[in-house]
């Protein structure tokens, strides 16, 4: 009887036994959260104290975070509380890196998102999709890496990201409803009450729309961290470096990392190598034919669109629009307005977002104005309201991106950026010997952050190397799929799909690699002439 009664705060998570036996499966995280900080003690005796202790604290915080021993929303405040207590940087400017510009672009995608769910616009969407894609979940996985990779090159990747996986989650919900594709795993959540954890079918198509938001980002001028590092480069090579640089050097390992990301997703998480999953998909299809009728019918059900669907779509493609004309780069656009300010992706957004609160869901409100009664009487509803935003936002994971941010920040006070620089300096590297290492590092760190924050604050201090080092850095923080930390896109889709570290890192294990290949290949072959001057 104890045991069916429901869990509250406080009680045991599990029944007191002596077996002895079950220590590690029950007890585990609390012991790695005291062995982690002891084994990796000994880099405190480094020479260079700061960035000793900066190398320290960051490896417990991702491995906390990847080893989920500690909630996401603790394990990502270690940095406050210990970069000032390691006399790295004070508190104040510490707490300022976890807000930065691109954390507010991350919450105003998010309430693009939940306002899309509110009026039901991902939902007739999922309906033109499963039209256009069938019940076949691959060919739902190539529909989204082509419209997700190349409406990212136009639009905020990180929006792009938020609205297809929109899209995504309602599609998946008409797959699970209908038996063809199951959503949900049968894994008990390690957190009573939280959210189930997704299929591995799920997690394919979550990391199908975050893996090509990248890449389609990976040659656009109009957003970070391309924006940033076109003013960084013109400032440090010589000559004038244009989007077309960028286009030269990562169209092709873009292709490439699509074509290698479908294919790899495919035999993970999509049953292409066999297997339970692929028993699972086959057993699925047999429902394809009550399927297309259930879908027709819900089509019908809801009716014509509304009002307030309407409304939210005219609002998203203008907060589209205002993103691909903020800095077109072939001619000025409305950043421009201000000369002596920046206006950031975040402008658009949360411009936007304000709108979302504010205009009202239906047209009620008009006849207040034309002195009549209106027939219904009350309140009207706004597009989108608060409580639904509180409860659909994944704030821990946001938290965690704010780390990442903070990350760099505070390497970058603690002198571990100038480090990685002289150290490359002094040994006098070969160019090829030069070009691996810069390739390697840009890799690594935009692992732990993203790759806008570390090309504004990263890629200059690196150009202390040389050329050699700087470029082939900053060309390799595209490689941003092993973590949701990585760019504010898998954060987002990390959230919503509950999609853990460990399966990001699954599954960008080989398009990481394969990327790293791809632009070191290129930088190599392409170095005379990608860049002017390089």
């Amino acid at each position: 009887m104890a045991e069916a009664a429901e869990y509250k705060p406080g009680d045991l998570p599990y029944k007191e036994q002596d077996d002895r036996k079950q220590f590690c499966k029950f007890h585990y995280k609390g012991v790695l959260i005291v062995v982690i900080p002891l084994v990796f003690a000994p880099i405190l005796l480094a020479e260079n104290v700061l960035v000793s202790r900066f190398i320290y604290i960051t490896i417990c915080l991702y491995l906390y975070y990847i080893l989920n021993v500690m909630a996401q929303g603790a394990t990502a405040f270690l940095y406050i509380t210990f970069i000032p207590v390691l006399g790295i940087a004070g508190s104040g400017p510490v707490s300022n890196s976890y807000y930065t510009d691109l954390i507010f672009l991350t919450y105003g995608s998010v309430i693009m998102g939940v306002m899309m769910d509110s009026s039901k616009l991902s939902e007739r969407l999922a309906v033109i999709v499963i039209k256009i894609c069938g019940s076949n979940i691959r060919v739902f996985q190539i529909f989204l890496v082509l419209v997700t990779a190349l409406s990212s090159v136009l639009v905020n990747s990180t929006l792009i990201a938020a609205f297809w996986m929109k899209v995504a989650l309602a599609v998946m919900t008409e797959f699970n409803e209908a038996g063809v594709v199951k959503m949900y795993s049968d894994e008990e959540p390690y957190e009573r009450g939280s959210k189930p954890y997704p299929s591995r079918p799920a997690v394919g198509i979550y990391l199908t729309v975050c893996y090509a938001s990248t890449l389609g980002g990976m040659i656009s001028p109009l957003q970070d961290p391309n924006e940033a590092l076109i003013g960084i480069f013109n400032k440090n090579l010589k000559g004038k470096v244009g989007a077309g640089s960028f286009l030269v050097l990562l169209i092709a390992p873009m292709i490439l990392s699509m074509i290698v990301l479908s294919l790899w997703i495919s035999c993970m998480f999509l049953g292409l190598a066999g297997g339970k999953v692929k028993q699972e998909l086959a057993e699925g299809a047999g429902n394809r034919d009550g399927f297309k009728q259930a879908v027709a019918d819900k089509g019908e059900k809801m009716g014509p669109w509304t009002i307030h669907t309407k409304l939210s779509l005219i609002l998203i493609l203008v907060t589209f629009l205002l993103m691909m004309t903020r800095k077109p780069g072939f001619m000025d656009g409305w950043d421009t307005i201000s000369k002596k300010t920046t206006n950031g992706p975040s402008v658009t957004i949360i411009g936007m977002s304000i709108l979302f609160f504010g205009i009202p869901a239906n047209y009620m409100f008009c006849k207040y104005y034309m002195c009549r009664q209106p027939k219904k009487e009350g309140s009207v509803p706004s597009l989108l309201g608060w409580k639904a935003v509180n409860s659909n936002t994944p704030w821990g994971h946001i938290f965690m991106l704010a780390a990442g941010f903070s990350c760099v920040f505070s390497g970058q006070k603690a002198g571990f950026f100038d480090w990685l620089a002289d150290s490359a300096k002094k040994s006098k590297m070969s160019k090829g010997t030069a070009l691996m290492y810069g390739s390697a590092l840009g890799a690594l760190m935009t692992i732990l952050a993203p790759a806008t924050t570390l090309a504004k604050l990263g890629v200059p201090i690196m150009f202390g190397a040389g050329k050699n080092v700087a470029v082939p850095f900053a060309t390799a923080l595209h490689n941003q799929f092993m973590l949701p930390t990585s760019t504010p896109s898998n954060t987002i889709i990390a959230g919503w799909g509950n999609v853990r570290p460990f399966q990001f890192l699954l599954g960008g294990l080989v398009p990481t690699i394969l990327m790293f290949v791809f632009i070191l290949g290129f930088t190599m072959a392409l170095g005379g002439t990608a860049f002017s001057g390089y």
